[in-house]
């Protein structure tokens, strides 16, 4: 039997917690009646109601903190942008003042002028011309007047440049933000996709580490039974001291492997519970998903299943957002040649990332491809056996009744046909799986976080 390997950690919590009150009344119910309550009041605690996959799902979709925290940051994007937009409101504002500014300087400038052209004009057909004093004073009120709108034009133009840099600069940082803000809801999104799969690894690998434990307890139950035999064998001279040794060896080495088991599915409750919201230990039973009945095999790697894979790649879509915002910022003939160069490389830099992320598109699809077929064949293997060891375990039973069989020797038959409906079991999660890998790699969603879980389960 192969055996189960997990970290080992802490032990497991009881479901059921027992209170007592403080003062009894006169009226108390008497130490047979009390303890009787108690019992019952405590098996109702200790009852854990099962959740199906579906239910665990939903509460990892609703409760999990990965979720907060990516709804979160996509309000501070939202207030980032909006910080930006009163930015260039007031970048405008400044802007429409100094050309109300240089308006109001220009026409001002024009009125000044009217005036003392007329009073000029005036003096000189009444036969009083102006003296040299005066005719200065003219002049340099004309000038004032000159430069004031010329001063204004000045700031104007300042203002212009300094508002179309910062307008430059606020700009990238909200196509950065809005950028920001479609890379947070497709995150949101990959990870709704990838919470499901994630739930449905973590339930189905809890059922089977469950099942496992249960057959390892039967076969330990089956060993000591025969370790009891061969000391009695040994007791009488009929066997062999080191028969009886390896034994005892092999009871123990099973009573590990129970033991590491059980450390395994309480980690495997811990991650479900995280991944609920709900405290680490709280109690959890899992009930274990419908099988597959109908077995599938994958589609042929074509060109259009590439294109369908290729198109809904967000990576690539990034990638391709990258280019094209460097070919745009290589095309600005306000920027030093130095900059356009630089713009200009990392458009290259780009090509080359949509290159390689094609190629590896292109290898995991052949990969989820590959994994559906062999998971297929094996799950019609292990579903041909497990009909056929079914067929010769109800013939021993019959067997059995007769006397043709001991109860040893069934029990040792009884075991090597849960070990066959174990195993179908593994085969038929594992097809169900490489499925839905399939199709979230063709919906355009990453995998990342779940692979690490895969991983990490083994």
């Amino acid at each position: 039997m192969a055996k189960f390997k997990y970290q080992k950690s802490g032990a497991l919590l009881l479901a059921g917690v027992l209170t007592f009150s403080v003062a009894l009344p006169a009226y108390a119910k008497t130490t047979d009646q009390k303890s009787e309550t108690i019992q019952e009041e405590t098996a109702q605690e200790s009852v854990v109601k099962s959740m199906t996959l579906e239910e665990i799902q939903k509460e990892v979709l609703k409760n999990n903190r990965i979720q907060t925290t990516l709804t979160l940051n996509y309000k501070k994007v939202l207030s980032g942008l909006d910080a930006i937009n009163d930015g260039l409101d007031d970048l405008q504002n400044a802007q429409d003042s100094a050309a109300n500014a240089r308006k109001s300087a220009g026409s001002s400038s024009s009125t000044g002028k009217s005036a003392l052209e007329g009073a000029v004009t005036g003096d000189t057909l009444s036969g009083n011309t102006l003296g040299y004093t005066d005719q200065a004073l003219v002049g340099i009120s004309s000038g004032l007047l000159s430069g004031s709108s010329k001063i204004a034009s000045a700031m104007e133009d300042m203002t212009d440049s300094i508002v179309d840099t910062q307008r430059n600069t606020l700009e990238d940082q909200q196509q950065d933000l809005n950028n920001t803000k479609l890379d947070l809801n497709k995150t949101k999104e990959d990870w709704n996709n990838q919470a499901l799969l994630v739930s449905q690894l973590l339930v189905e690998k809890t059922v089977h580490v469950k099942e496992g434990i249960e057959l390892l307890e039967k076969k330990l139950e089956l060993m000591e039974r025969l370790y009891l035999i061969e000391e009695k064998k040994s007791t009488l001279g009929l066997g062999i001291s080191t028969d009886l040794a390896q034994a005892k060896l092999a009871i123990s080495q099973n009573k590990k492997d129970i033991a590491d088991a059980k450390n395994g599915l309480i980690l495997l409750k811990r991650q479900l519970n995280d991944l609920m919201g709900k405290p680490i230990d709280d109690p959890l039973e899992v009930e274990a998903p419908e099988l597959t009945r109908v077995i599938e095999y994958a589609p042929e790697y074509s060109d259009e299943l590439l294109k369908e894979a290729t198109d809904k790649n967000y990576q690539l879509k990034t990638l391709r957002r990258d280019y094209q915002q460097a070919e745009k910022k290589s095309k600005d003939t306000t920027l030093y040649s130095g900059q356009i160069k630089m713009h200009e490389t990392d458009m290259d830099i780009a090509k080359v990332a949509m290159e390689t992320q094609k190629i590896t598109i292109a290898n995991n699809l052949k990969k989820k491809l590959d994994s559906i077929d062999k998971a297929a064949s094996a799950y019609q293997l292990q579903k041909d056996t497990y009909e056929k060891a079914k067929t010769q375990w109800e013939q021993q039973q019959k067997s059995a009744k007769l006397g043709l069989i001991s109860a040893v020797e069934l029990q040792a038959l009884e075991l090597q046909f849960l070990q066959i409906e174990l195993v179908k079991l593994q085969a038929a999660y594992d097809y169900d799986l490489a499925w839905e890998e399939y199709r979230l790699l063709m919906d355009g969603t990453s995998l990342d976080i779940y692979d690490t879980y895969k991983e990490q389960i083994g």
